[in-house]
């Protein structure tokens, strides 16, 4: 037996016993989510019955799951668990058993946050061969995330970008490098980039982390509405 894993479920246990409620975390629109939840059951290292919380039911509708830090007590330190969500109601939620992850959302240098539908962010892009325009679907001080057909941008590639935001503000000339491509699930013509700025001038910070700001607190609001009962 996996000696990680039994001590994840010791530990799983011994919070049952005691009736502790964890700490577990999810992202709605890529802003973080945390409650604290009562672990009720494990059943043969492949469910976890949790208490439900109505508070985090909208970050899981979006993620289909959470993530609970747990502390290594061998290397004594705190390594990063998550669990996919199986069912979920008000009262009730089962996961799969907690496992190993890396998750890139909890590493990151900038918050990142998922762009309004309704109010869009819009990038012009300019390679070699190719000029674009598309919807941004995501945007931190460190970059953008776009949905583009696949093989248009080349991973390495170096672009550059002007990105106009729904305040009218414009910034211009922005050089930046395909840093990550990845497929979008069930969709075979379209795939996701991530564009990281390769230097960003103070004002073109500064109106980027204005539209974060304000967008943050949009995503709140929408979230609190959600979650009000």
């Amino acid at each position: 037996m996996d000696s990680f894993k039994q001590l994840v479920l010791q530990w799983l246990k011994e919070k049952t016993e005691k009736e502790e409620p964890l700490e577990v975390i999810s992202f709605y629109n890529e802003v973080p989510v945390r409650v604290k939840i009562k672990p009720l059951s494990i059943e043969n290292f492949k469910v976890v019955g949790w208490k439900g919380n109505s508070k985090i039911l909208p970050a899981i509708d979006q993620t289909q799951k959470f993530f609970i830090s747990f502390f290594h007590p061998e290397y004594r330190e705190n390594r990063i668990l998550s669990a996919g969500v199986l069912y979920y109601n008000n009262d009730y939620i089962e996961t799969t058993f907690p496992s190993l992850t890396v998750e890139p959302k909890f590493n990151r240098a900038a918050v990142r946050i998922t762009v309004s539908e309704f109010k869009p962010v819009y990038a012009d892009i300019k390679a070699e061969g190719v000029t674009l325009s598309t919807k941004v679907a995501d945007i931190s001080e460190g970059g953008i995330g776009v949905f583009l057909d696949k093989g248009v941008l080349k991973l390495g590639e170096d672009v550059i970008l002007t990105l106009k935001f729904p305040d009218g503000a414009v910034i211009s000339n922005v050089p930046a490098k395909v840093v990550h491509i990845e497929l979008v699930p069930g969709n075979k013509k379209e795939e996701k980039a991530g564009l990281a700025f390769v230097s960003l001038k103070e004002k073109c910070r500064n109106v980027i982390s204005k539209y974060i700001i304000q967008r943050q607190k949009e995503i709140i609001a929408e979230f609190k509405m959600l979650t009000d009962e």
